[in-house]
């Protein structure tokens, strides 16, 4: 599937769609995911139903107002079953964050509208296990990964064109070899 990536009839088209198993939602436009999954944390708090909820989101979202109306309001409902995990990679598909709207320090931010908030890198699979591990009761949780674009690729990496763009068959081979062969 993933050699359809960004082709015609592909159900991998760059974003999500609610095609794909267990993706309730499309997110194609910024902003709108944080408001999805909190409506879902409340609905399985208000129905005392079992499980997460896990909401991705990228730096640039965090230029939506309706990002920070939905982390109040999930502070305010103390949706603990609710995890936002936000790639902060310093670029979004206009530039770079901090050239478009400043969010530093988005740690302290999170922690202002009453969440627990954790910093880690984004590419080390134990600090994420750990950060969904460590729980605060009676919060919401965000984890701010701190990732570069494109990582594991030479050419991708920190390269902003490849934000929509899908690479060529030739880049598809260079890539799929330098990343299996960083294990």
């Amino acid at each position: 599937d993933l050699n359809s990536y960004c082709q015609p009839g592909s159900k991998f088209i760059g974003l999500t769609e609610p095609i794909i198993p267990d993706i309730p939602a499309a997110g194609g436009s910024m902003g709108f995911g944080l408001p999805f999954g909190v409506g879902f944390a409340l609905s399985k708090k208000i129905k005392k139903e079992e499980g997460k909820i896990f909401v991705l989101m990228s730096d640039g979202e965090m230029d939506c107002g309706a990002t920070w109306e939905s982390a109040l309001i999930a502070a305010h409902q103390k949706l603990s079953n609710l995890f936002v995990f936000v790639d902060f990679n310093g670029l979004q598909a206009m530039g770079r964050v901090q050239d478009i709207l400043d969010i530093e320090p988005l740690k302290e931010k999170w922690l202002a509208f009453g969440w627990e908030a954790d910093e880690i890198d984004g590419h080390d699979f134990e600090e994420i296990e750990n950060s969904l591990d460590k729980r605060e009761k009676e919060k919401p949780k965000v984890v701010i990964a701190k990732t570069i674009k494109g990582k594991g690729v030479s050419f991708m990496e920190g390269n902003n064109l490849y934000h929509y763009k899908a690479p060529s068959p030739e880049e598809y081979q260079k890539a799929l070899k330098e990343l299996q062969s960083n294990g």
